[in-house]
């Protein structure tokens, strides 16, 4: 019967298929009649013909490529379209209205120019050789942060930022590190350039909304033209300046809250009870029946004094932190102005920014203001002007209310019967004050001033035959102040005299350049660039400090330390330093196909003994575009669009040591016999070293830069290797020498090799505001550091923590087997160590070491019956630097609205939490302590070991953890206001957004249950303030 149906049901079709087969025939002839063969050409602006390029019509999946001569030949029906496309340029569509059509093609500048700027000029990004990367205002300002530098993590591949310690300070200065770390002892922290001039001053004075990029400079290729200052990577910063055209006055800004992620998770009065009578049965077992003994709860045995005993009793449960936290806040703000016309451009802005954190004591503020100007005044000279003021108000740097509010028992209150705060808290130990008074008027004061300046300046002078003069001067001045005041009854004094300490410095910074540039083309095939360059900089600073104490009013602070009534003392520093460069570098490409840099760099310092100030630097740098060949020219761009190979070799160097290291210092508080008195005098403090060089780092870079799907898929591999030679390490002096310490000599090495991978890709190319567009940044990578030589016939140096071998930050350490249980075999093994297993020193329940080394008799065979635990037992067990790390960002837009998040991970690494290794992890019972789940007869699979009113010892072993994480660090939600709405405001532009930062964090499991909040740091959890998620709401305007 279905059959039957199925039958009549085909009946019925076959009349409407003869019908569409006629139509459909009537239709493929008339476009048989109306295919024409079209010829064509590709050519380019300047009419040279585009070789590979791709011709399809559109619709169909017809095409063909262009020749070397940039001709073409296919099949097309009249009126049809022909898509044109090729790497580089901007595609086209061509109506065929003909048998012959010419196509020209326009550079893709956008595409072109993505990284404009190197070091003394710029380059297209297809003819960049050396290993860089550029991030642009766009992606920087997702971060809702006070320091610029920040707003980086996650968004360069080979460029690592954390921030030191765990630090939650607003404002606070990341460790910035490119491709790891070089140097043992000298620094490595990345070069500043701002708008071509080395910048002296912190990150956080410049303005987030006033930075156009940043470009990261990486191998030595492109960062030699720096010589002895670029070992460590730069970070050049583009500032934003003028615009031809209409007068555009913008306004940005937001304005959210502070919040921490959590709190600490410390015990309370319930937990704290039971770890006090833990802690006081484990350190005297044999005079209580146990823990529920009544005789446990008495003062002098659980309870320190009266006061707590009865507090205890009433019920309390303060809980210390929120006491001292509350919501913080975040605001920023900028006006900016920008416009100009044929002849001069002109931009300025005034920004402000503020951040607290929660705690109150800690707040960041900054007021800018920058101004930028730039007139041709011929057609042959051309000059300019920027300059970047910053006032900054930093204050509680170096106030921490964490150790007290973490330590105090939960059974006292802050405030006496009679409403006044207390001093010492009773039950938390003679250590512990109340952390309120830090924060009450004229308690402890923190306060950080600068005042700064920026002025860049430029002339341009056009010369004959193509050359063109350039000078360029900079002047960083900047005042900075520090005044700190604590007093008497503050958990900094605890009951000491009050003290204060006033500072200020003064450091000028200027750079003068000379640039002469050369660019000549040879019949459009050979093209040469050739830079020159002198520069000299110098730098001056000085400081003046004065402290003292026992005032007679608060009120005074730190504001006339002389009126002191106790010790008044005052100290001082100076130092100068300079630096001479010549430069040459050429960059030559052959057909855009075949490039080529050479540079040198030719440094001299002042910090350097006669004979080595000077020092040349070198690389070369090489590329191919592959896209170029002619072999390449029937790749279908939907396939492979891009591939450009590029090999460099360079060394760059660094002096690292203070500008009078190679002196002898003198010091004073000796006294000499003179007759019989003995009289004040200076002596020689630190033996001069005048063989003291330059630490030198040789780099080898590959890379691939590479484009699929027409570039909807662009990326960057690379891989390198940096061998650093004649580090400075320390040598120890002989007693009999009669200094008392080492001096530095150039005898050390280090090696780092990495791999570095970045990807962006167009999932969604929205063509128009009205339909969806996704793309995507990935990048990932990983760096290994190993250190090469340590001097002659030295293997290691323990106290540094340096081993031949390994990483610099190798973690060399006994390692933990757990804990010692109540087993035979347990009581065995800590019977042959001549551990007790019982009685108030019972090893029981306590940390328990691996041996590693087992001890034998004087045969060398038979192990001995007594083992024990030495320096022979420590092993690596790990080190800092993870395995690989990077960010993942992404970017949606859809009908003005438009949506972004970025992930940051990391994965391997160890970190130490201070917090677990003390601190607030004692075990004693004297201290309120971290919920941690320890040891008892009855919890014998808890990680932490029994409490104990002594030290427990070797309890940091088990504060090491897992480094890795993945961290949800920015999302931001924007809406673009429709322009039909605002041109009746007369508008041009308005968007409102929402972002929120640090949202959260996966880590390791072990870490979370032991209380630990988040993981990011550099190598250790310091006890700060814990960190913060940020929620804002922002405006941009533009009129």
């Amino acid at each position: 019967m279905y059959i039957m149906k199925l039958r009549k049901t085909h009946v019925l079709w076959i009349p409407l298929l003869v019908c569409l087969f006629l139509v459909n025939g009537v239709n493929v002839m008339a476009a048989i009649e109306q295919a024409i063969h079209v010829k064509g050409q590709v050519v380019d602006t300047a009419g040279e013909p585009v070789i590979g390029a791709n011709i399809v019509v559109k619709g169909t999946t017809t095409g063909v490529i262009s020749d070397i001569d940039g001709n073409f030949a296919i099949d097309a029906s009249r009126n049809s379209v022909l898509l044109v496309s090729f790497i580089g340029y901007k595609s086209q569509e061509v109506k065929v209205t003909g048998p012959s059509v010419k196509v020209v093609l326009a550079d893709d500048a956008e595409m072109l120019n993505e990284v404009v700027v190197v070091g003394y000029g710029s380059q297209k990004k297809s003819d960049i050789t050396g290993a860089m990367v550029n991030v642009k205002s766009e992606a920087l300002q997702q971060a809702p942060v006070g320091n610029i530098g920040a707003a980086l993590q996650g968004l360069a591949a080979g460029v690592d930022v954390q921030m030191a310690g765990g630090n939650t300070h607003p404002g606070a200065a990341p460790q910035i590190r490119v491709r790891g770390e070089r140097s043992l002892n000298g620094g490595n922290d990345v070069l500043i350039v701002v708008d071509g001039i080395p910048f002296s001053g912190g990150l956080n004075e410049i303005n987030n909304d006033d930075v156009e990029s940043i470009s990261v400079l990486k191998d030595a290729s492109a960062t030699a033209i720096y010589g002895s200052r670029g070992a460590n990577g730069v970070l050049l910063i583009t500032t934003k300046r003028g615009n031809k055209g209409k007068v555009n006055v913008s306004y940005s800004g937001y304005y959210g809250i502070t919040t921490a992620i959590k709190e600490y998770d410390v015990m309370n009065s319930s937990e704290y009870i039971q770890l006090k009578k833990w802690a006081t049965y484990n350190a005297n077992p044999d005079a209580y029946t146990g823990i529920d003994d009544p005789n446990l709860m008495r003062v002098g045995d659980v309870f320190r004094d009266q006061e707590e005993m009865e507090g205890y009793l009433a019920g309390n449960d303060t809980d210390w932190q929120s006491m001292i936290f509350r919501n913080g806040m975040t605001t920023n703000h900028q006006v900016a102005i920008n416009g100009g016309n044929e002849r001069t451009t002109y931009s300025a802005s005034v920004g402000y920014y503020k951040g607290q954190n929660n705690y109150e004591a800690h707040s960041f503020e900054r007021m800018t203001a920058k101004l930028s100007l730039d007139t041709e005044i011929t057609s042959f000279l051309k000059v300019g002007l920027s300059t970047l003021n910053t006032y900054i108000i930093n204050k509680g740097q170096d106030t921490n209310p964490m150790e007290m509010a973490l330590r105090a028992s939960p059974f006292t209150t802050p405030y006496k019967e009679d409403g006044s705060l207390r001093t010492y808290l009773p039950g938390s130990g003679q250590n512990v004050w109340n952390p309120l008074l830090d924060t009450q008027e004229n308690g402890v004061v923190d306060d950080r001033k600068s005042l700064s300046t920026f002025t860049t300046g430029y002339i341009d002078v056009k010369l004959p035959l193509g050359i063109k003069y350039r000078f360029n001067g900079g002047v960083n001045l900047k005042y900075y102040s520090i005044g700190q005041f604590q007093a008497s009854n503050t958990t900094k004094r605890m009951g000491a005299l009050d003290w204060s300490f006033g500072e200020y410095q003064h450091t000028v910074d200027y750079t003068l350049e000379n640039i002469l540039t050369w660019d000549y083309s040879f019949n459009d095939i050979h093209n040469f660039n050739v830079t020159g360059l002198f520069s000299a900089q110098e730098k001056e600073f000085t400081k003046n400090n004065v402290s003292g104490n026992d005032y007679y009013d608060d009120n005074i602070q730190y504001y006339n330390p002389g009126l002191a009534q106790g010790n008044v003392t005052g100290g001082g520093g100076y130092e100068k330093w300079g630096l001479l460069s010549y430069m040459g570098r050429l960059n030559y490409n052959y057909k855009e196909k075949y490039l080529l840099t050479a540079t040198v760099r030719y440094d001299g310092s002042s910090r350097l003994a006669d004979g080595n100030k000077w020092h040349a630097f070198p690389s070369v740098a090489l590329g191919w575009n592959l896209m170029r060949e002619n072999f390449m020219q029937k790749v279908n761009a939907d396939v492979l669009s891009g591939m450009k190979l590029r090999f460099s070799w360079g060394n760059v160097g660094s002096t690292a040591i203070s500008p009078y290291q190679t002196m002898s210092r003198l010091d004073t508080g000796s006294k000499y016999l003179l007759g019989t008195n003995g009289v004040m005098g200076v002596r020689p403090g630190s033996v001069p070293d005048k063989s003291l060089g330059w630490e030198n780092t040789e780099t080898w870079n590959v890379g691939i830069d590479f484009g699929f799907l027409n570039n909807r898929i662009t990326g960057t591999i690379e891989w390198y290797q940096q061998n650093t030679t004649d580090l400075l390490l320390g040598v120890n002096l002989p007693s009999t020498s009669g200094y008392s310490q080492s001096y530095l000599t150039n005898r050390g090495a280090t090696r780092n090799r990495g791999l570095e991978f970045n990807v962006t890709t167009v999932n969604i190319a929205g063509d128009g505001q009205d339909k969806l567009s996704w793309s995507t940044d990935l990048n990932i990578f990983g760096n290994r550091n190993k250190i090469m030589d340590l001097g002659e016939g030295v293997e290691y140096d323990k106290d540094a923590g340096f081993f031949l071998g390994q990483d610099r930050y190798v973690i060399y350490s006994y390692e933990h087997d757990g804990l010692w249980q109540d087993t035979p075999e347990d009581r065995a093994l800590a019977e042959s160590f001549g551990y007790a297993t019982s009685g108030a020193n019972s090893v029981i329940g306590t940390v328990k070491i691996k041996n590693h080394h087992v001890d034998y008799e004087e045969d060398g065979v038979t192990p001995k019956a007594k083992q024990i635990i030495n320096e022979d037992d420590k092993v690596f067990i790990g080190q800092r630097a993870p395995k690989f790390e990077g960010g993942i960002n992404n970017r949606f837009a859809w009908k003005g609205f438009d949506l972004s998040f970025l992930w940051t991970f990391r994965c391997g690494g160890t970190i130490t939490s201070d917090m677990h290794n003390g601190w607030m992890n004692t075990l004693q019972g004297g201290y309120n302590n971290l919920n941690v789940d320890y040891w008892t007869p009855d919890n014998t699979t808890a990680r932490w070991p029994k409490p104990t009113t002594a030290t427990v010892s070797n309890k940091g072993l088990l504060a090491r953890y897992d480094g890795s994480y993945l961290k949800l660090r920015n999302l931001t939600v924007g809406y673009n206001i429709p322009k039909t709405f605002l041109s009746k405001l007369n508008i041009q532009s308005a968007r409102v957004y929402a972002t929120g930062s640090n949202l959260y964090t996966w880590f390791s499991k072990e870490y979370r249950e032991d209380g630990g909040i988040d993981p990011e740091t550099t190598s250790t959890i310091n006890l700060k303030t814990p960190p913060t998620r940020t929620f804002v709401f922002g405006l941009n305007l533009t009129f």
